[in-house]
């Protein structure tokens, strides 16, 4: 089995996988269409976890779901998981294609996935969108499973403070793409965004103890303060030719 593999990687040269990484609303679905090949194998736990929600009649829209239906969308992001898992697994023993999207926040899981690649003999490479904070939370509140805004925030800072260590990792075959609007507000005000984006949803989930909202109000407050530290200095990009280039050479070469 091993010399036949390595007889196809001769043949085809090696398999390439493509990561996806940037905040909700940074445009990953739809750059991807522009840029990345259309056979390439997609994994990505949103598109299960979707059609489960649809079926499962609780509908998209986490802020409006009651503590018992949060509980079952949990279940189902669970089951969407090993689904996704089970997806992943057959495509990598045939040594197909990838594009795996993914928000990237955890750079140790998505790290030890490049290297898991590699070591299968995958070539890999990474797609990274950015937009503002305000445009993410803007976006979010228009999409069909809209993010509460806590949850969107949070994925802000934790995928956007990994730009540094995604372009270390992956050299030469990184690109960042800038996205936002030109009219965009790059600024972050948390009073501001907790009048437009948390008080109109009103209470979401079960009743906190004051230990637990102290806890969440400086889990809060440290998250301000790393966006605010995050957007004092805009990451540097390529534009789209330059990234289509960068691709199309890493799945040629």
């Amino acid at each position: 089995m091993i010399g036949l593999i390595s007889l196809l990687k001769e043949i085809q040269g090696n398999p390439k996988a493509i990561f996806m990484a940037g905040p909700a609303g940074s445009g990953k679905s739809y750059i991807s269409k522009q840029l990345v090949p259309s056979n390439f194998n997609t994994i990505n736990v949103d598109d299960t976890y979707e059609e489960l929600l649809k079926s499962s009649g609780i509908g998209m829209k986490l802020a409006n779901m009651s503590p018992d239906e949060l509980k079952k969308s949990g279940e189902l992001m669970g089951q969407a998981r090993r689904a996704t898992d089970s997806k992943y697994q057959d495509a990598t023993k045939d040594l197909k294609n990838l594009l795996i999207d993914s928000v990237g926040g955890s750079s140790k899981v998505l790290l030890a996935k490049k290297q898991e690649l590699e070591k299968l003999g995958y070539d890999t490479f990474m797609l990274m969108t950015y937009v503002s904070p305000l445009t993410s939370l803007e976006r979010n509140k228009t999409r069909d499973r809209s993010l509460l805004p806590s949850v969107v925030i949070r994925s802000w800072r934790d995928v956007n403070k990994n730009i540094d260590t995604y372009k270390q990792s992956f050299g030469n075959n990184f690109t960042l793409l800038n996205l936002d609007p030109k009219d965009a507000n790059k600024d972050f005000d948390e009073n501001f965004i907790y009048k437009t984006y948390v008080e109109p949803l009103g209470k979401i989930g079960k009743e906190k103890s004051p230990e637990e909202k102290a806890k969440s109000k400086a889990e809060a407050e440290q998250i301000y303060s790393d966006i605010k530290n995050l957007i004092q200095k805009l990451p540097e990009s390529d534009t789209v030719e330059q990234a289509k280039l960068k691709i199309t050479n890493f799945i040629n070469k």
